[in-house]
């Protein structure tokens, strides 16, 4: 399948996903996160571009950018090439640091937006590397909190949420630091925990459909239709769910399919 051209219409925010080689280490200490986000800093500068949020995890990283004139592909170029140079150096290898070729997601719609700022913030609690988005160090939330910036465009990710600075960073910090917020229901209303799960499951299959331009498929694909196209996907999404820590019940649950069926998906290629 042909590669689905980007996005590059100056003004747009897309989410920026870059995985290790086989799943390794990118960082192995604090100097390497240090030089990354030097590097990232550099890139944004110089491409015309603004960071809305970010998380550096061992293996992975997240990015929330607002590009302008420049391709977002410039961008990740610049910063990819230049991090793996350093790398290599260091630590005296050779070849990439990366798994494949970046996954950048078009975010359009604001309720999608404020999902995905919460998802990148929780990123560390979910993976248990801290009890609170604002205990872990290699995030934006802080600066966004405290609006002691260096790299967030923190002006503009609040304005998002509000054009008034105050109830912007209140509606923020439910946002991203609310056990049970859900954008389904705005910043009035706090509902359970299963909202945010099933909006999260949303989110994750809106990014899988995007990728193949099959988002036409959605309401086969969460309805049980049976078809080879739609039990492909099915399958693809059930794996990503389990390896994004969803419970199988869940995952049925929002598929309208059965516990045997997810647990017989997840079983297969073990």
């Amino acid at each position: 399948m042909p590669r689905r051209k980007r996005n590059d219409t100056p003004g747009t925010i897309h989410h920026v996903i870059q995985r290790g080689n086989n799943k390794n280490y990118i960082y192995e200490n604090t100097r390497d996160k240090r030089e990354f986000l030097s590097l990232l800093s550099t890139a944004l500068t110089t491409h015309d571009a603004l960071l809305l949020q970010f998380v550096l995890m061992d293996n992975h990283y997240h990015l929330l950018i607002k590009i302008g004139s420049e391709p977002l592909s410039s961008i990740i170029w610049f910063l990819n090439r230049n991090y793996s140079l350093y790398y290599n150096q260091r630590y005296n290898r050779t070849g990439t640091i990366y798994g494949d070729r970046y996954k950048s997601y078009l975010v359009t719609e604001t309720h999608k937006l404020f999902s995905i700022v919460r998802y990148i913030v929780q990123n560390p609690v979910k993976a248990g590397l801290a009890a609170t988005p604002s205990a872990y160090r290699w995030s934006g939330h802080t600066e966004v909190c405290t609006g002691d910036t260096s790299i967030i465009a923190r002006t503009t990710l609040l304005s998002y949420f509000s054009p008034d600075p105050s109830l912007a960073l209140q509606r923020y910090r439910e946002c991203t630091e609310h056990e049970n917020w859900t954008p389904q229901v705005g910043f009035a209303t706090i509902v359970d925990k299963r909202e945010e799960t099933r909006e999260r499951l949303s989110c994750l299959l809106d990014r899988i459909l995007a990728e193949k331009n099959l988002e036409n498929l959605r309401v086969m694909i969460v309805s049980g239709a049976k078809s080879p196209l739609s039990r492909e996907i099915r399958n693809l999404f059930v794996h990503s769910a389990v390896t994004d820590g969803h419970a199988l019940r869940d995952i049925a649950s929002f598929l309208h399919v059965s516990h045997e069926t997810v647990r017989r998906i997840s079983n297969q290629g073990r």
